[in-house]
């Protein structure tokens, strides 16, 4: 017991968020976890520290307390993932999964299923293929590489932005 409290540092999970990279290092230097899954192998984040980017309530269309199927790669997220690390990172890792909405502020939970699979699996539409292939020749991955992840933790959805109304005098109304 020692020995594994020690090692918790070392861990990527530690700070409770997952790089791409440091996915990518655990899933080489675990292989096969995701069909043999032990608590050691698998990584735990706090979905607090995640950015879902566009997303928003009107997304989750079960509403509030029910899981909802979430698409987190949304052209808008895809285009801002490319400055954005923690967004990209959070898309990298969860691409279309069960989320929960808590409450219309958007408070929610990432449901804990076979959708949270860190595991470049080959399913989905044609443009998710083609991504996914080229990730798994990009970064020397197969199927004995992947993982489970637990998340835990509330995360929240970015606060809507209001726009002004336009100036009257500017549009001519």
């Amino acid at each position: 017991m020692n020995a594994h409290y020690n090692n918790l540092p070392n861990r990527p999970d530690y700070d409770g968020f997952v790089t791409i990279d440091e996915g990518i290092a655990w899933a080489k230097a675990n292989v096969g976890a995701l069909k043999n899954p032990i608590p050691d192998n698998t990584l735990y984040i706090d979905a607090s520290k995640l950015d879902f980017g566009n997303i928003s309530v009107s997304n989750f269309v079960n509403g509030v307390g029910k899981s909802s199927p979430i698409n987190l790669n949304t052209p808008g997220n895809f285009l801002e993932s490319s400055t954005n690390t923690t967004l990209r990172a959070t898309v990298y890792a969860l691409g279309r999964v069960n989320m929960t909405l808590l409450d219309n502020s958007g408070n929610v939970n990432i449901v804990n299923d076979e959708a949270t699979d860190y595991d470049w699996n080959q399913g989905g539409g044609f443009p998710r293929s083609q991504l996914i292939n080229f990730e798994r020749w990009r970064a020397g991955l197969n199927d004995t590489h992947g993982f489970k992840t637990f998340y835990y933790g509330t995360g929240h959805l970015r606060p809507k932005v209001q726009l002004p109304d336009p100036d009257p005098l500017l549009f001519g109304m």
